[in-house]
């Protein structure tokens, strides 16, 4: 389009998330092409902006205040206003089940995403309990009501965000859906602002964003829909494959491309002999001219920790190989706190061993920000330096440990014995007039010479520029009125944990984690205190309640264009997926694992029973939930696959983490796939 002089204004470019965009964006600033800037855009911003424009002639109607601006929030502020009425409920046993316990912060987003759910199907509210209800069918269980339940929270929460003009993803989605994309001006809009449409990934993209382009396509000289029919991986999000396929129908060409330009001849025998074993329709696949057996290794031990140890081995001679760090992914179905540290202890081992460097980068989209290390030292931190913020219940000076564990993951060359025994010997707490516990920390000069020998000198030395840093900014807080936690949290930052010296100063992962911290902190200044701009003590008294609520993080786009730095990719399976990044070198732990076809349990809501295609009155059947699973596996193995160049790593322990024997189906596919292979090459 470009090339035969197109206006790049008039292109639109739609992806499922904005990460997905900035290829579009690399290759238009790298191009030989000037002129206006094509509008690449997920759906979510699309609406959100259409919303902000029509804000005035639509709010009425919305039954929300039109003399207001609307405020969008996004998966945090959301989770942050629905706490406010969840958590009592949640207290008064609201939400107990007769057959599980479910956390605080996964009730509040399964609840959440059942807005979101309904508003992608065009339904009230109400409607979600009666699907879930009937899904359930005639089982024994307290779901039926506690379903009833959450729909009353929801409305609760809706009323809520109408009453403030506070626009979470569903009422935005709603609003757009109901009273922006019927209206003639909107798409008279449409029909003279684009010329051109692109949209990537259609499969794991929302219905609701298939509407838009089923809009669209009438209007557009041309338009070029990329459909993945493998792909649906972001179904648990409201991403909905059959309604992206039914756009075909619109187009008039269709363009198939069988042939991989990724894989290997023999990574390509491998899909195909892997289809079909996880999919019989696909039996008429052509022979491969690969060999299966030279695309995957077998990686077994007895016990899950030496199947780690075996792993680092194998990424280390790749290392040592040449291979470049960023060319290797070691995926799980799962990634918990245990195996994400035992891979990266194993892995800094044998850095030490062999003088090589393994740097390794992880993600995790569910996990709470206050999970990590790195996000509690610098909120430790933060007590520290705001004594003022503390009242004795919902905020408390920080436990010894906590300033510890600070101490040894910033203070570098500080080990965790030493740093127990240097906050032993400097941090206090003194109760004042008001019976508050204050915390403070004193020099290291203080300390026996004998002890400041065994901690170190230079460790010492260190420290102490830390606690005068600290001190310092204290005694300007108690004299002014201190800055957002935002901006101190960047000072910081800046001045003394990125140094030399410190434990952040070219920690990748770390640095990662802290510019996540402070993005959520600015989003939530900015969505709560707009107009605020002296005491930020409410502030950060406020942001941190809510950080100890242990409410997932907003997508942060910091971290997904961190994968173009030289480092191993770790993480769940589908997470490394949906980036739809390529790699030389694939390992995936813990074959045997259930984790790799099961869906995580969501009482209060349900992926498959919540689309559009589901007819709302049939209960949701064992056959159907083993028919999703099976449907899963494949999509996320063939995804996986796809996404390797040379060679797969199959790891697997026969007793797991659990200590459980594992015969997971992977485990038992690839066994079959590999006999199968060995049979037929057998004379």
């Amino acid at each position: 389009w470009l090339a035969q002089g197109a206006d790049p204004s008039r292109l639109l470019i739609i992806v499922p998330q904005q990460p997905m965009a900035r290829p579009y964006q690399l290759a238009l600033h790298e191009s030989e092409y000037s002129g206006g800037a094509p509008m690449i855009t997920t759906f979510a911003a699309f609406v959100r902006e259409a919303v902000n424009v029509y804000w005035a002639a639509i709010a009425g109607a919305l039954g929300a205040d039109p003399s207001r601006e609307p405020i969008f929030l996004n998966i945090e502020m959301a989770q942050y206003f629905m706490a406010r009425f969840a958590l009592p409920r949640i207290a008064e046993g609201a939400f107990a089940f007769s057959d599980m316990r479910v956390a605080p912060p996964r009730i509040i987003s399964q609840v959440l995403d059942n807005l979101n759910r309904a508003a992608l199907l065009g339904e009230p509210i109400e409607s979600i309990a009666e699907r879930l209800i009937k899904a359930w069918g005639n089982r024994d269980s307290s779901r039926r009501e506690v379903f009833k339940r959450a729909n009353a929270l929801a409305a609760e929460f809706r009323a809520h965000c109408l009453q403030h003009n506070l626009l979470d993803f569903s009422l935005t989605v709603e609003a757009f859906q109901r009273l922006i994309r019927p209206r003639p001006d909107f798409q008279e809009f449409l029909q003279a602002r684009f010329d051109f449409l692109l949209a990537e990934n259609i499969d794991e993209d929302l219905p609701t964003t298939h509407d838009l382009l089923a809009l669209c396509l009438p209007y557009v000289q041309g338009a070029l829909l990329l459909y993945d029919p493998d792909g649906g991986l972001r179904t648990f999000l409201g991403a909905d494959p059959e309604t992206a396929y039914a756009l075909r129908a619109l187009c008039d060409d269709h363009l198939i491309m069988p042939n991989s330009q990724v894989m290997s001849q023999d990574v390509a025998a491998f899909a195909i002999a892997i289809s079909r074993a996880l999919s019989p329709r696909l039996e008429s696949l052509p022979e491969p001219e690969g060999k299966v057996r030279a695309a995957i290794s077998y990686i077994q031990a007895r016990f899950y920790p030496k199947m780690i140890e075996q792993v680092a081995d194998q990424i280390a001679t790749l290392i040592q190989q040449g291979v470049a760090p960023r060319q290797i992914a070691v995926v799980a179905p799962y990634l918990n706190d245990s195996l994400r540290f035992s891979l990266n202890h194993a892995l800094r081992q044998r850095e030490s061993f062999y003088g090589i460097r393994i740097p390794i980068l992880t993600h995790r989209p569910s996990r709470a920000l206050l999970d990590e290390p790195i996000t509690r030292a610098l909120l430790t931190y933060t007590l520290i330096a705001h004594p003022n913020w503390l009242d004795g219940s919902a905020l408390k000076a920080p436990l010894p440990k906590d300033v510890a564990d600070a101490f040894a993951l910033t203070i570098d060359g500080l080990d965790p014995l030493r740093a127990e025994q240097l906050t032993e010997l400097t941090y206090r707490t003194k109760r004042d007039a008001q019976g508050i516990l204050r915390p403070q920390l004193s020099p290291f000069a203080k300390l026996a010479p004998d002890w400041q020998a065994r901690i170190g000198y230079r460790i010492g030395q260190r420290y102490d520029a830390l606690r005068e840093w600290l001190d310092s900014y204290r005694a300007l807080s108690e004299n002014a009125h201190g800055l957002p936690l935002d901006h101190f949290l960047r000072l910081l930052f800046d001045e003394k944990l990125a140094q030399k010296g410190y434990g952040l100063h070219n920690n990748f992962e770390a640095a990662r984690i802290a510019a996540q911290l402070i993005d959520s902190i600015q989003h939530f200044r900015q969505t709560l205190y707009a107009d605020h701009n002296s005491d930020w003590a409410a502030l950060g008294r406020e942001y941190l309640q809510m950080a100890s609520q242990r409410l997932l993080p907003a997508l942060h786009a910091q971290s997904w264009q961190d994968e173009q730095a030289d480092a191993i990719l770790f993480m769940p399976a589908s997470t490394f997926l949906l980036r739809n990044r390529f790699v030389d070198y694939q390992f995936w732990l813990d074959i045997g694992s259930s984790g790799w076809f099961m869906r995580l349990e969501q009482p209060l809501t349900h992926p498959y029973v919540l689309r559009r295609e589901y007819v709302p009155e049939r209960p949701w059947e064992e056959n159907d939930e083993k028919m999703a699973e099976d449907d899963r596996l494949y999509r996320v193995v063939i995804g996986l696959v796809r996404r390797c160049r040379k060679h797969i790593y199959a790891a697997v322990a026969e007793l797991g983490e659990s200590g459980f024997e594992q015969n997971g189906k992977l485990l038992s596919i690839i066994q079959r796939v590999l006999s199968l292979d060995a049979e037929s090459e057998t004379p």
